[in-house]
C-alpha cells in the first residue's frame, strides 16, 4: 500500500482498484494500521459526497528504499517459485 501512495494522495476506491484481490474491509484495517503506525496520512475531503483521500507520511517515506529493493529481489525469483499454484 505505501508504493501505492508513494506518489501523491490517492483516494478509497482507486487504491483498491490498483490493489486488487483485497476486500474493502481488509484495505480499510490494513490503512488504520498504516495510519496508526503513522505511515500513511488520512485526509477527509469536504466534497460531495465525502472523498478520502491517503498519503504517504514523511516516515512512512523511510521504508520505500527498502521496499524497492525488496521488489527487486522478488523480481529476480525463479519462476517455479513466483508462478500460481493450481
Amino acid at each position: 500500500m505505501l508504493w501505492h501512495v508513494k506518489d501523491g494522495p490517492v483516494r478509497f476506491n482507486d487504491l483498491a482498484r490498483m490493489i486488487g484481490g483485497a476486500s474493502k474491509k481488509m484495505i480499510t484495517e490494513r490503512l488504520r494500521q498504516l495510519e496508526n503506525q503513522g505511515l500513511v496520512r488520512r485526509e477527509v475531503c469536504d466534497t460531495a459526497p465525502i472523498t478520502v483521500v491517503y498519503e504517504i507520511s514523511d516516515f512512512g517515506r523511510t521504508a520505500l528504499g527498502f521496499l524497492d529493493e525488496l521488489r527487486k529481489w522478488s523480481e529476480g525469483l525463479p519462476r517455479s517459485l513466483t508462478a500460481e499454484k493450481r
